[in-house]
């Protein structure tokens, strides 16, 4: 599933390559599931007219994200006090990308053997420019395709595809005062009930006016990271593995599975720490370091990877993420970190999670909890049965 990182690349593309664009054509698909509005329509072809109106003639101006969800905002060329025309609210799902023809894409899906390619490449040193092959797209539309647009700026035309093989993408068209601004749009369904990105930092709420590469959308719109001592009080009031946690996009808009992995590998911590149960919560004490480093992490993993676009040749090498996908190849030994660290899988909430157990290991109980168990284990002192004497 694309996480907070290759959401952001995906949005940095589109920056930079479509704000101005006028949509000339629009092509949809009559897929209930990709678009939510059909679901409820008694005529979805209708629905699907009434969209590509409402679209189509309309200037791209402006790209946003938070967690998994992006947006593009557009205007209407006719409108002259540059009113917004609506918002396209967007989720990958399990599978979805988008992609805009001849324009090429850094992403590597580890997946699909991409894992095998990135660990070549690192082996014979950083990929140079002259080892990044662009290919045309020969196959336009690419196959999955759900909905293209055709755009053109002074005589310039772009065709850009939105790809879901799963169909576990979303797409919602959004119009109105209440989507005045972005502070706005995060408090409407379904962006209410996400927590922060922690990809953003609060002192970095303005976009650049040039953008080249990095964070397209810096801004956090209004919900800001929590503080440490926020952070704290939500990790400890928490009674679920961590890995689980970081999972959970109330909490953490954008962490994905590789991402929490990573998370849960630079804290040290196992997967399968549940935090509260190691830590006491004392309001107003000084934060466990613990708590603090896993709160740093999840702050330079996120912030990181959105740095470089979610382009694992540029990752550190002393992550974990490019080698963690190794586990269905068993005939093979286990992979390593570049610090020499045997890397492992378990189950953790129903989903793998990657870890290595010499440096992940579940933090020792509380000494109140050791002796509760200790007292609970103890040997009972048994109780002898008086036997009946039969009378004769």
């Amino acid at each position: 599933m694309p996480e907070v990182a290759e959401v952001a690349h995906i949005c940095a593309l589109l920056r930079r390559n479509i704000i101005g664009y006028k949509i000339n054509k629009l092509i949809l698909q009559n897929d209930s599931l990709l678009f939510p509005i059909l679901k409820q329509s008694n005529d979805p072809i209708k629905e699907l007219n009434q969209l590509n109106e409402s679209i189509v003639n309309s200037i791209i101006y402006s790209i946003g994200r938070h967690g998994k969800y992006f947006w593009i905002r557009l205007k209407n060329i006719n409108n002259s006090t540059n009113n917004e025309q609506g918002i396209l609210l967007m989720h990958f799902g399990m599978t979805g990308m988008i992609k805009i023809k001849n324009i090429s894409s850094h992403l590597i899906f580890m997946e699909n053997g991409g894992d095998k390619k990135v660990l070549k490449s690192m082996k014979n040193e950083e990929l140079g420019e002259e080892d990044i092959e662009v290919k045309k797209d020969d196959e336009w539309p690419p196959r999955f395709t759900k909905f293209e647009m055709i755009l053109e700026k002074e005589g310039k035309q772009l065709e850009l595809a939105f790809t879901d093989p799963r169909r576990l993408g979303r797409i919602r068209f959004l119009t109105g005062d209440s989507i005045g601004n972005d502070n706005d749009l995060l408090k409407m369904s379904p962006l209410d009930v996400l927590g922060p990105d922690y990809s953003k930092s609060s002192n970095n709420n303005v976009k650049q006016d040039k953008f080249e590469f990095g964070d397209p959308d810096p801004d956090t719109h209004g919900r800001p990271r929590l503080d440490i001592k926020q952070f704290n009080k939500l990790v400890l009031s928490k009674k679920k593995p961590i890995k689980s946690l970081l999972l959970d996009q109330t909490c953490f808009a954008g962490v994905g599975n590789w991402v929490a992995d990573e998370i849960i590998f630079q804290a040290r911590l196992h997967p399968e720490e549940v935090l509260s149960s190691k830590v006491p919560y004392i309001e107003d004490a000084s934060i466990d370091p613990i708590v603090q480093k896993l709160y740093d992490s999840i702050i330079y993993v996120c912030e990181e990877c959105v740095r470089v676009e979610g382009d694992v040749t540029k990752f550190p090498k002393h992550w974990l993420m490019i080698h963690r996908w190794g586990k269905a190849r068993k005939s093979q030994p286990k992979p390593k970190t570049g610090d020499g660290y045997t890397v492992d899988h378990i189950t953790v909430g129903g989903r793998t999670s990657c870890y290595c157990p010499e440096i992940q290991k579940l933090l020792p109980k509380l000494k109140h909890e050791e002796e509760e168990q200790t007292s609970t284990s103890s040997p009972q002192p048994k109780t002898i049965k008086r036997r009946r004497i039969k009378k004769e």
